[in-house]
């Protein structure tokens, strides 16, 4: 099994998912699908070990989620 902690593919995938559902659902909810299916895969086919695709989810979210914030952060220490 040929493996790379974490999943980049996962990572790229679940921040793109996240960062998109806020503004909107259901567009967010279709990139879902595809998402869980490619993370899936990635075990699926011995590309990656389960803890590397949850690393990779959890940097995803993780990114978006500071993407989403870090302009308001900025202007708030702007300000």
């Amino acid at each position: 099994m040929a493996s790379c902690f974490p999943s980049g593919h996962t990572a790229a995938a679940v921040a793109f998912t996240a960062a998109v559902t806020p503004a909107w659902l259901w567009v967010g909810a279709a990139c879902a699908v595809p998402t869980v299916l490619m993370a899936v895969e990635r075990v699926h086919s011995g590309a990656h070990y389960p803890s590397d695709v949850a690393a990779g989810a959890v940097i995803g979210v993780a990114a978006a989620a500071l993407v989403r914030t870090a302009p308001r952060l900025l202007l708030r220490h702007l300000a």
